[in-house]
C-alpha cells in the first residue's frame, strides 16, 4: 500500500511542509510531519498551511526521483505505435504535458492535458480540457519529469517554458 502524504505551502513563511494533513476547522489546515520529527517547541498552529495549496502525493516518481503531488505540472515521454500511410511505425517517442489532478470519477489521479502528440493530440483537439488517468501510461517505462506546480510556476504551461522543455528530451 502506498504512503498517503499531503503537501501545503505555510501560511507562515510561504515554504512547502510535507506529512499528514490535519483539519483544524473549516478552512483551516495543518501539515505535520512525522510525530518523531516534530520538534518539541512548535505547536500545531506554526504548521498551518493555505488551504488553496494543498496537494495529495500521488505514490509515483519521476524520473529524478522527486515525488509527484496533486496540482504538478509533469511531462511523459511515452512510447507509441502506431500505422501511417498502410505502413507499421515501430514504437516512437510522443511527449505530452499537464497538470496532474485526482480524478474523482475514477478515483485515480490523472493529466490534465496542456499539449500532447499523436494520438492523444488528436482527443484533445475534440475536447480542449482532456483528462487522461496516469494508468493508460507505462509508468514503468515511460519517462516522466515534473517541471513545476500551478502556485510556484504559474507560468510553466506557456508555449514558450513547454517549446524549452521539449527540447530538452532530443
Amino acid at each position: 500500500m502506498g504512503m498517503i502524504k499531503f503537501r501545503g505551502v505555510n501560511i507562515f513563511g510561504n515554504e512547502w511542509l510535507y506529512g499528514n494533513l490535519v483539519k483544524i476547522e473549516e478552512n483551516r489546515y495543518s501539515i505535520l510531519p512525522e510525530i518523531n520529527d516534530m520538534p518539541t517547541c512548535k505547536c500545531i498552529a506554526d504548521y498551518d498551511v493555505n488551504h488553496n495549496t494543498i496537494g495529495r502525493f500521488t505514490g509515483l516518481f519521476d524520473k529524478n526521483g522527486k515525488e509527484i503531488y496533486e496540482r504538478d505540472y509533469i511531462s511523459i515521454i511515452y512510447k507509441y505505435e502506431g500505422i501511417a500511410n498502410g505502413c507499421a511505425i515501430p514504437d516512437h517517442d510522443c511527449i505530452c504535458y499537464g497538470e496532474v489532478v485526482y480524478m474523482d470519477g475514477f478515483a485515480c489521479f490523472g493529466l490534465r492535458l496542456h499539449k500532447a502528440e499523436y494520438p492523444i493530440s488528436q482527443e484533445l483537439k475534440e475536447c480542449q480540457y482532456l483528462t487522461v488517468p496516469l494508468l493508460q501510461f507505462d509508468l514503468e517505462c515511460d519517462s516522466i519529469e515534473v517541471f513545476g506546480n500551478v502556485f510556484d510556476n504559474p507560468e510553466s504551461v506557456s508555449y514558450t517554458h513547454l517549446r524549452a522543455h521539449e527540447t530538452r528530451r532530443h
